[in-house]
């Protein structure tokens, strides 16, 4: 496996784990807003499943747009000003 592959892996993984983390954020606000009384079993369930599915939503939207600036970045003409620069 290349080091580019390893690198998306490891960009998904990130960016799933980011979208996880406020998904549960999300879902913390809904229990400490939501009074105790309008809460029933059925509706905080269905509520973290939403939280979380949206959280992980989201980290597939963080992937999709870090992999989309990483393909702009690389085909900008930034690249080649950075290698034909000279050095010292």
């Amino acid at each position: 496996m290349s080091w580019g592959a390893v690198g998306r892996w490891v960009l998904l993984a990130g960016s799933l784990v980011l979208g996880l983390f406020t998904g549960v954020v999300g879902f913390w606000i809904f229990e400490s807003k939501v009074p105790a009384a309008m809460q029933t079993a059925v509706l905080q369930t269905e509520a973290r499943v939403y939280y979380l599915g949206a959280g992980l939503g989201l980290g597939f939207v963080i992937y999709a747009w870090t992999r989309i600036a990483a393909g702009i970045a690389r085909r900008s003409g930034v690249r080649s000003v950075r290698n034909t620069a000279p050095t010292r």
